[in-house]
This record gives structure tokens, C-alpha cells and sequence, in this order.
């Protein structure tokens, strides 16, 4: 299975429903119902319609529109975090009051980490999910290191939908340094990286007293994958 290659970097789930304006008058106990579930959880933002709690891999926002939880490290989908999110969505639909909800979504981010983002390209390249020219198009060399494709695959129907892409990228971190010890306070740090991205939700009319947050999210776990190798599968 490709994705045994790849390490999962980020998890986002979020609800979308009807304006909840029992936040105005609940807000304070929802963040305080968050922060049991979630150790050592901190408030970033607090107004009347939108709360922002931020711990270490996590962060919630709770709005009058929708709500999202974004989880970071390879252990986003382990048991504990399922339940916590079980958790967290019934104190949504509790305290928002949620009878129904417009959509129900689940994104997930797996990367695989090269040398150089050519490295990562040809890695894209070798999947053989597009066609590449053959000759130059464009002006532009065709041996260039930033060359690349962005792959996108959207299934939908009236009822859900799933969105999976695939692209190479090269990415920069600035890390602030202690300028007493190190000359140069400041350093960038490149990666470069191959991703699978997976987006998966449902639309439409959803019963919040009958949904599972934790079944729903073994259920994507379980059909991303089943199905990735039917739409990747690396030609040797």
C-alpha cells in the first residue's frame, strides 16, 4: 500500500450547521468542557461567537457556523485522538444545541520527505497519473528542478464527496535562534516533500442525534485505505 511509505502529518475535522447563536451564551462553558478532554489546553481567542483553544498538536475553534478541530503528528488517528474527537463533537452538539448538520468533513495530509524537490517530482513523475510533455512547451527547460504536477481527483454526488490530491513541494521554516549564542538569530530550513492529500465529507441534511463522530472517522480511515492503491498504483 503506497500510503505505508508515508507518515501522516495533519488531521482537520469540521462540522458546518445552521447559525448556533447558543454560543453567545454558552461559550464559556464549552471551553471549559474542551479543556477536560484536551490536556493542557490553552485559550488563544475568546469573543462571543468564536472561541480558538490551542494546546501542543492541536488546535479547536468553536464558531456560530462551524467548528473544526486540527490535529498535527502521526499519532492524529490513534485511538485516543477518535475518542477525543467522539468527545469534542458531543460537547458541540450538547451545547450549540445541533439537531442538524450541513456537512461533515474529514482531511487528512500523509507526507514523504526527499532530498530535494526534484527528488520529489520524480517520485510524482513515476506514478505515470498524467501525461508530461515530450518536448518544450512554454519557454521553459524542461530538466528544471521546480517542474512539477499537482494531481486532483474529486468523486461527488448529492450526498458526499471525497477529494484526494497529490503534489511535490518545497517548504521553508524560519527558526529564531538565541543571538547571544549564534551569530545569525535567525536560519531557514528547507524540506522538500511529496504529499497525499485526503478530503472527505459529507453534504446535505445530517442527523447530530444519530452521527458517530468516531465510527465516521473509522469509516474514513478504512475507505482511504481500501481505495488509494485502486487510483495510485507505481508502475515498475
Amino acid at each position: 500500500m503506497i500510503l505505508d511509505s508515508y507518515k501522516l502529518y495533519s488531521v482537520v475535522v469540521q462540522l458546518q450547521y445552521a447559525e448556533a447563536y447558543e454560543i453567545w451564551d454558552r461559550a464559556g462553558t464549552i471551553s471549559k468542557k474542551l479543556s477536560t478532554i484536551w490536556p493542557d489546553i490553552t485559550t488563544q481567542k475568546a469573543s462571543p461567537d468564536q472561541q480558538i483553544l490551542r494546546g501542543k498538536g492541536v488546535r479547536i475553534d468553536t464558531t456560530i457556523k462551524k467548528s473544526t478541530v486540527t490535529l498535527t503528528g502521526e499519532k492524529s488517528f490513534d485511538q485516543r485522538m477518535i475518542q477525543r474527537l467522539k468527545e469534542t463533537f458531543e460537547v458541540w452538539r450538547e451545547f450549540l444545541n445541533l439537531n442538524e448538520l450541513e456537512r461533515v468533513s474529514a482531511r487528512s495530509v500523509y507526507v514523504k520527505e526527499f532530498p530535494s524537490v526534484k527528488e520529489a517530482n520524480a517520485e510524482l513523475f513515476s506514478l505515470n497519473l498524467a501525461r508530461w510533455p515530450s518536448s518544450k512547451v512554454f519557454d521553459q527547460p524542461m530538466d528544471a528542478d521546480l517542474n512539477g504536477l499537482e494531481i486532483h481527483y474529486r468523486f461527488e454526488d448529492e450526498s458526499s464527496f471525497a477529494v484526494l490530491t497529490l503534489k511535490a513541494e518545497e517548504i521553508v521554516y524560519e527558526v529564531e535562534l538565541d543571538p547571544y549564542f549564534i551569530a545569525e538569530s535567525e536560519q531557514k530550513v528547507k524540506k522538500s516533500r511529496l504529499i497525499i492529500d485526503f478530503d472527505r465529507g459529507l453534504l446535505g441534511s445530517v442527523d447530530a442525534s444519530k452521527f458517530r463522530m468516531d465510527e465516521w472517522i473509522k469509516g474514513y480511515q478504512h475507505i482511504l485505505r481500501r481505495d488509494i492503491d485502486k487510483v495510485i498504483t507505481k508502475q515498475l
